[in-house]
């Protein structure tokens, strides 16, 4: 016997919608690069990891290097956690927050199937890379050339997976099954619980895990 969605306790703004994706904005453009194929982020960040994986390890040893590219990937899960759970699933009114809420994250709920919009852009992606390289840094100095291509990396899991999760039936091995269906259960039961998409930790640690 198949169980019924329960919708009922889902905002209406993010139930899934049928036919074709809305566009985001009025200007060609800007709707343009709102939207890419899935390979182009990723061949860009590989790149970046690449390059700063090389430039750490000329300016640092491997016990230097490997621990902190390690912290930088477990930092990147907390981040993925806290940014899905505080800002787009915060309630407010704030027209600015709501719109960008509606950008980055509303719009996929309503169409969680749009590969366009499942990875972020090139253009948006590498304002934000730069900002968090400026950020770690300031706080680091040099080792944010081992922090930072773990940080990039963790996203790039993150990603990845998150596109697999909406593109491919759930794999066999159990723990990668389990992320598919605890995803799944984020987009169509339970939208404020389940926020972690690479990993279920940080759900386990905040009792956000739905019952």
């Amino acid at each position: 016997m198949t169980r019924k969605r329960n919708l009922d306790h889902i905002p209406e703004i993010m139930l899934p919608r049928k036919g074709e994706p809305e566009n985001l904005f009025k200007n060609k453009f800007m709707e343009k690069v709102s939207r890419s194929p899935f390979w182009v982020p990723v061949v860009m960040h590989i790149t970046i990891i690449s390059f700063f994986l090389y430039m750490a390890f000329t300016t640092f040893s491997a016990w230097t290097v490997i621990p902190l590219f390690f912290l930088g990937a477990l930092t990147w899960t907390f981040t993925e956690y806290w940014v899905h759970r505080v800002v787009y699933h915060c309630e407010t009114e704030m027209k600015w927050l709501l719109r960008l809420q509606f950008v980055a994250h509303t719009i996929h709920h309503q169409y969680p199937k749009d590969a366009g919009r499942l990875a972020m852009p090139p253009i948006p992606a590498l304002l934000l890379v730069s900002a968090f390289l400026g950020i770690f840094w300031l706080i680091g100095g040099q080792y944010a050339l081992a922090f930072f291509p773990g940080f990039l990396f963790g996203y790039l899991m993150y990603v990845s997976m998150h596109f697999a999760q909406h593109r491919y039936k759930p794999p066999k091995f159990k723990p990668l099954r389990e992320l598919w269906r605890f995803h799944a259960l984020h987009h169509y039961q339970y939208p404020n619980k389940a926020f972690g998409v690479s990993t279920r930790l940080w759900d386990f640690i905040f009792r956000t895990t739905p019952d």
